[in-house]
This record gives C-alpha cells, structure tokens and sequence, in this order.
C-alpha cells in the first residue's frame, strides 16, 4: 500500500511540476519576444573593427559561474538542484585553501542554457547581447580582426582574495595568448564580481599590504556594475535562512551557504548601519565580527533550532564554530583592504553604474532575546521606513557608493571611494540595469572609447555630483 501511495503521489506531483515549468517557460518566452526598448547601437559612432579597441572581460557576481563535476557534467544550475538537491557545500576544512571539492567554474550561467533563465538569471545573456550587439566578438581569434570580449568564470563560493589569484592569471594568459605584453583591458565586474575587480586593481593577486594599484597594468577602465562596496544585509539572511532555488529549499540551505568564505565578504563593514532594534533605533555593531555573532546567538553559536531550511552542516558545533570565526575575520580583513586610503591616485578611470529608484533592503530587525533571528521583511509603514533605502532591489545606493567611508563626507556625490571618477545612476533593477537604455549607453560609449581617448581624470567629487544630476 505505501509503494501504490508513493507511486500515486508521483503520479500527480511530476505532471504538476511539469506544468509549472512550462507555464515559468512560456512567460519567459514571451518576455523574449516583446521588443525591449534598448539603445539602438548604430547611434554609438565607433568603428567597431577597430584593432586596437581594448578586449572586454566580463567578472559576473555570485551564483553567476556555472559548476561543473570532473567529467564535464554540470551541476550549478541544472533540474536536479532546482527541484531537488546536489550538494554545494565545501568541506569544513581550515585553512580556507584546504576547503576544496571537486567542482570547476565552467561558462556563464544563463547564456547557453535555458533553465538558469527560467529562475531569473538573465542578466548575464544580456549583457553578451548588448555588446555582441556592439560589435564585440565573444572570444575572437587574435586572426580575426575586430573588437572581442571575454567571461572570467570562478568558483563563487571561494574566497574573494584567492580569486583574485585566479584572475591575476587570467588576464596574464590573455597577454600571453594575444602575444601584447602591456595589454590593458576594459574590466566589468557585476554584483560581487565588482568586489573581486576593485581588491584586484588594488593589489592585484597578492594579500593586501599598501594599496600599490598592482591590477592597473592590466586595466584600461574599471566599471563597477550594481556592486555591493558597503555590503548589504541580505547575505546575512542567506547565511542563517538560506535561499530557495526553484522548488528546492536545500540546494542553498543555510548550513550549505555557510561554508562559502566570499558570502561573508557581502556583509556589511564596520561603520554600515545595517541593524535597528524593535523601536526603529539604529543598532550599531560589527557584523563580520564574530562577537556580534555570539552576542545574537546567530549560525553555529546559537543554541535553538533554526527558524527555516535545513540545517545542512551536521557534527560538532565547534568546528562549524571555528569556521564562521575564520570566514568573518577574512571578511573584516577583505574589507579593510579595500578601505585603505591609497598614498598615490588610481591611475585608471572607475566608474559606478547601478539603480536607485526602487526600495532596497538595508537593514534588518534584532531583539535582544539570545537565538532569535533576524527579521528581514517590514510589517509596518515605519518599520518599512527604517529598513528600506534607495537601490536597484538588491543593492542600495549608499552600498554602492560605499557612503559610510570616511571619504563619504567630503564628497559631493557621497562617494567613499577614492578611485571612482563617474557614478551613473537611474532607474534600472539589479538583473535588469543591461537592458536600460541610459545604462547601455554608458557601459558602450566607455567600452567602445579607444586608447588615448580616455581623457584627463577629473576630480572624483565633481564627476559624481555631476553624474548624479544628469541621470
């Protein structure tokens, strides 16, 4: 009787899951063929088949590299994980670099496969459209002439500082492949991905000492697409609540996403305001410090149950304990690193591009019962007032502008970072900002700009301000 019952319960459940798929599947394709209202690419006057246009390398954000098994099978995004589980998790190992399994970044997620865009990657697609579109060929023989563009893929999960080992050594096989010794590219990083691009122009792929700019040698122009510099609290609720993917609750659970290091590299920093109390008052603490995680009784150092997902990292506490310890104190350490004031100008022109027009999660709910977890959503009109910000839905302005900097206050545009020469701001969501209008634009006149027209870096103050006005 079990087996007919489980049987039964297949029946129904698989033609019902089949169905939702195709109905997500038909929306999206209808999506695809509404005509989206984008830049025509004949009003950007370049020639596009020029030799000496530089190569484009795209760094996607978290989640955005596929991961493959030794033999080429994939496993970050397929059915299985969305439906089901595979298990993402890397080994509760110390040090980081001994926390490995066998999984390999591969392509772009969401550019040769469907799926991905039915759960709503499809930001990574329109990128390669936009500057396909261009003119840009994807990987072009050094034969061949033409602009060209490359994707850096990583493992996501990793440390942001070993990837920028990773890509150190991607962008000097590229040199070499090109047989060009000085070449400089034009860098895109989206999300995280700009995290990863702004440590490696600092120090290239070395641990942070002084800032030396060791990453300009190989950087024309540095774009920082909806990047997080302050952080945002949402990888907090990732870290204790997980996230769902498609109907899966565990592919991502919490216990999962706690043993990837660059997850606590999106928490805010010291001096972001990302906690009130039940009053609406600010709460101001550390939370890459670990006594803040031992204070709330959040993760590994709590002592009840966890309110959702499950708890995927079984053993002892200690060493899960130890672990979160080590992955907040390289976090503090990432960030510090990229709020070092540098002793000499960037030598290579940054520019912000991201959203600010939709009400963006900035900070959560504590109390101060021990073990009680955040709250991420409003339930009143004040509480909404206190926790949502100006932002593209994902990442808010003060985060992308790093507004809690010291630099902050001087600036007329509230920027922190004293590399940004130009912020661009608009109405463009966090997956969608490559299929605005005012944002490809932007992205193409600084990408389609050849050497020697780069122009004279004016000061960061002014060009912010003033892109803040226009946009």
């Amino acid at each position: 009787m079990k087996v007919e019952a489980g049987g039964q319960r297949e029946r129904v459940l698989l033609p019902f899951l089949a169905g939702v798929l195709a109905g997500v599947a038909g929306g999206v394709l209808a999506r695809a063929l509404v005509p989206k209202p984008g830049l025509d690419t004949r009003l950007i006057r370049r020639l596009r088949q020029d030799p000496d246009l530089p190569p484009v390398v795209f760094v996607p954000g978290i989640l955005g590299s596929e991961l493959v098994r030794p033999d080429g099978s994939q496993v970050w995004l397929n059915l299985g994980n969305a439906l089901g589980h595979h298990d993402l998790s890397l080994p509760l190992a110390l040090p980081f670099s001994e926390s490995r399994d066998t999984l390999r970044p591969a392509g772009l997620l969401g550019v040769d496969a469907v799926l991905p865009r039915l759960f709503g990657f499809t930001e990574y697609a329109d990128f390669l459209d936009l500057i396909e579109s261009a003119g840009f060929g994807r990987d072009r023989p050094l034969a061949e002439p033409g602009a060209t563009h490359h994707v850096f893929t990583y493992d996501w999960r990793r440390d942001l500082v070993e990837s920028s080992r990773v890509l150190d050594q991607a962008l000097e096989e590229l040199a070499d492949r090109r047989g060009d010794p000085g070449l400089r590219v034009n860098l895109v990083g989206h999300s995280m991905g700009g995290l990863l691009a702004r440590y490696y122009l600092r120090f290239g792929g070395g641990e942070p000492t002084g800032v030396t700019w060791a990453g300009a040698r190989r950087i024309r122009n540095l774009i920082l697409v909806a990047t997080p510099n302050g952080g945002g609290v949402q990888a907090l609720d990732a870290i204790l609540n997980g996230n769902r993917v498609g109907f899966s609750n565990t592919t991502l659970a919490s216990g999962v996403i706690e043993r990837m290091p660059a997850i606590y590299q999106l928490l805010p920093p010291a001096g972001v305001s990302a906690l009130i109390d039940e009053r609406g008052e600010r709460v101001e603490v550390d939370l890459q410090g670990p006594g803040t995680w031992e204070r709330f009784g959040w993760g590994p150092f709590g002592s009840g149950p966890r309110r959702r997902h499950a708890d995927q990292s079984p053993g002892e506490p200690e060493p899960r304990r130890e672990f979160v310890r080590a992955a907040l104190e390289r976090a503090r350490g990432f960030h510090d690193a990229l709020a070092r004031a540098p002793e000499t100008p960037c030598p290579v022109r940054v520019v912000v591009l991201s959203g600010d027009c939709l009400p963006t999660l900035g900070r959560a709910v504590v109390t101060d019962r021990p073990g009680e977890p955040p709250r991420f959503e409003p339930q009143t009109r004040a509480e909404a007032e206190s926790m949502l910000e100006a932002g593209d839905g994902r990442v808010t302005r003060a985060s992308a502008l790093a507004s809690h900097l010291p630099g902050a206050d001087e600036d007329e545009g509230g920027c922190g970072l004293p590399e940004v020469t130009q912020a661009v701001f608009g109405a463009a969501d966090h997956h969608g900002i490559y299929n605005e209008p005012a944002f490809q634009s932007a992205l193409l006149r600084i990408l389609l700009r050849p050497p020697g027209r780069e122009g004279v870096r004016k000061p960061r103050g002014s060009a912010v301000a003033a892109a803040a006005r226009q946009v």
